[in-house]
């Protein structure tokens, strides 16, 4: 036998057990599906506003899941939320197998008003978690971010506005008092 055909029966022995002693990953159990995009912007100004993550949940085996959703949000995203309301809060929901929930509000993320202190645009990150009930280990988790600017105008761009205007009343004050003299001589 020769050598090329040696390396290729061990080649093909070694990808077989690969294929044989490797563990086959699995789907959640639980799935987190949007019906509005994970990703969204926001656009605050002096009222608190509010930004939807719609959508549902799928159990994704044969038993039963008794569950309710939970959130992570970090500290730099904290300073731009009033509020995060999730969907399914305590004590939780029991989603038969294979069922689905309807179409309802995930989580309702309530921004602070503009505050000139933060830094603009800001990114609101967290994490969307379903957390089994009672024994609280986690099922499913997404991650879910807003983008947040300010339709508050900022003080230099009324600065700029202003002098702009002043600039216009001069020119327009100068070119007249220039053809009042003309007209006198």
């Amino acid at each position: 036998m020769s050598l090329r055909s040696r390396c290729m029966r061990l080649l093909v022995a070694l990808l077989i057990s690969l294929a044989l002693f490797t563990p086959v990953a699995r789907a959640d159990s639980l799935s987190i599906v949007y019906t509005s995009p994970q990703n969204q912007t926001d656009v605050v100004s002096s009222g608190f506003t509010s930004v939807v993550f719609t959508g549902y949940l799928v159990n994704n085996t044969d038993a039963p899941i008794t569950f309710q959703l939970s959130y992570v949000l970090g500290p730099p995203s904290s300073f731009y939320v009033a509020s995060l309301i999730q969907g399914i809060g305590f004590p939780g929901i029991t989603l038969a197998g294979g069922q689905s929930t309807s179409i309802f509000d995930l989580a309702t993320v309530n921004l602070n008003p503009f505050d000139p202190s933060l830094t603009y645009p800001g990114v609101v990150n967290f994490n969307l978690d379903a957390i089994s009930l009672p024994a609280g280990g986690l099922i499913s988790e997404s991650a879910d971010s807003i983008q947040v600017v300010t339709g508050v105008p900022e003080v230099s761009t009324l600065n700029l506005l202003a002098l702009a205007l002043l600039a216009g009343y001069l020119a327009t004050w100068i070119k007249r008092r220039d053809r009042r003299r003309e007209a006198i001589s």
